[in-house]
């Protein structure tokens, strides 16, 4: 871990210009990803939600398992701008179906009382095909007992919802609705289901390259996003954090923070690891990764590239 530190320390002493700081960022993934034996790393750098160049792979579209989640929480949020919905609109009024008072905020903030997520134990019998899975996956949960509704509790199933809602509201495939609610307006050039886990899209089965997710993520939530401050939609998780929209986020000083990773973990099948962030409501980076790492190696990586840009 020191070793990564110093190095991403070093490249950013080492830049002649603040403008060498996606350089450092890359490097400073790439030490990560040596000391952790991490395969298959590619990093997209963004300054004021603008792609810049490193030395460093952005083209290569992979997964980007639970960064799929903002992508639906955004799409949502054009309804809500639109007055289609409102934070207060409910599945059950969507759908025809299910629990009563289970909002739109609700399942955006992982709080609408969902537990167990069925997804853990369905998600490998999935993977011989990308039919979309958000269907069965919402009447699963919504015919069962709800449980600690109001309280923070990370569920696939929210998400799933919140696409079928999409859905059935605007009669339009999620997918083809969400890319043009949510990733065309921000220049995405190149998103598609992913070819294993697309079934799962509103989750956790879009892929498209980091850069394209940088390009998302800064327009949306950088310094002139939507949702650069947060939004009104999120809910208190503990430790000066807050979780909406499908990110996490934290004020800091003058600025707002956005940040959350993604994993896929089914050894010998899919091994998919993603990192989304925005700093200083300038700088941004997705980091994507071939394998499945632990939250140890997650917190590292996220400390080696906040080194580069909170210097000491």
């Amino acid at each position: 871990m020191i070793r990564y530190l110093l190095a991403a320390l070093q490249a950013l002493t080492a830049s002649a210009a603040l403008s060498d700081t996606p350089q450092a960022l890359a490097d400073a993934a790439r030490a990560w990803a040596e000391d952790y034996d991490v395969p298959g790393l590619a990093i997209a750098v963004t300054e004021r939600g603008v792609v810049q160049p490193t030395d460093a792979d952005s083209t290569r579209r992979v997964d980007m398992a639970s960064l799929s989640k903002a992508i639906t929480a955004v799409c949502a949020g054009t309804l809500i701008d639109e007055g289609m919905w409102s934070a207060r609109t409910t599945s059950a009024a969507v759908l025809g179906f299910g629990h009563e008072g289970i909002t739109v905020a609700d399942l955006i903030t992982h709080s609408a009382g969902l537990m167990p997520d069925s997804t853990q134990r369905l998600t490998p019998l999935w993977m011989t095909s990308a039919a979309p899975r958000k269907r069965i996956v919402t009447e699963v949960a919504l015919n069962r007992a709800r449980d600690g509704a109001g309280r923070y509790q990370y569920n696939n199933e929210n998400y799933a919802i919140l696409g079928e809602m999409i859905e059935t509201a605007l009669a339009t495939p999620y997918e083809d609705a969400c890319r043009l609610r949510a990733l065309d307006p921000a220049g995405v050039r190149d998103a598609r289901a992913a070819p294993v886990m697309g079934g799962m899209l509103p989750w956790g089965g879009w892929a498209m390259s980091p850069a394209d997710y940088a390009r998302f993520h800064a327009h949306w939530f950088g310094p002139k996003g939507r949702y650069a401050s947060g939004g009104a939609i999120s809910i208190d998780v503990g430790g000066g954090a807050r979780y909406g929209m499908g990110m996490f986020f934290r004020s800091v000083q003058d600025h707002v923070n956005h940040w959350h990773f993604g994993a896929w973990c089914l050894p010998g099948r899919v091994e998919a690891g993603s990192y989304a962030v925005q700093w200083q409501n300038r700088w941004g980076a997705v980091v994507t990764y071939d394998a499945c790492v632990e939250w140890d190696a997650m917190r590292a990586l996220d400390a080696a590239l906040v080194a580069v840009v909170y210097p000491q």
